[in-house]
């Protein structure tokens, strides 16, 4: 879980008291005085305010390491970089300026090893970019 805001913590509420019909033994609450966690009859133990919240920011800021953050944004340059030539075929195609060197620059682009991204979720995205260019790029060099 994130935390994405820090605010003043909300000091605590007003002690309710407990009512006398209850029916038990007490053992719970002389267990609770024992262990000095309740002092009096109904009394609740000081709740402190909640400390280091920008701490615990800034140590989810560097969960992920440098090289995983620029791992990832190479994932994600090179996936825009195959939609993006993906888009300009399938607009020479539209306008009828069909390029063979589109073509090739994006069967060239394929043929390059990509790195492996901690994440599944963006592998697969990845994946399915490259499989959809691939299918592209047979159809065209199919026709030609």
């Amino acid at each position: 879980m994130k935390v994405t805001r820090t605010g003043v913590p909300k000091g605590p509420g007003t002690a309710k008291k407990v009512s006398k019909s209850v029916t038990g033994d007490g053992s719970f609450v002389k267990s609770l005085k024992e262990t000095g966690a309740v002092s009096g009859e109904g009394a609740v133990p000081e709740i402190t305010g909640v400390a280091g919240v920008e701490g615990i920011l800034a140590a989810q800021n560097t969960a992920e390491p440098v090289a995983d953050q620029r791992r990832r944004q190479r994932l994600m340059a090179y996936g825009d970089d195959l939609l993006e030539r993906l888009d300009d075929l399938r607009i020479g195609i539209l306008l009828g300026r069909f390029s063979k060197e589109k073509l090739t620059e994006l069967a060239q682009r394929l043929r390059q090893k990509r790195e492996q991204s901690d994440d599944p979720d963006l592998n697969d995205l990845l994946t399915e970019i490259e499989l959809r260019a691939e299918v592209e790029i047979a159809k065209y060099t199919r026709k030609a």
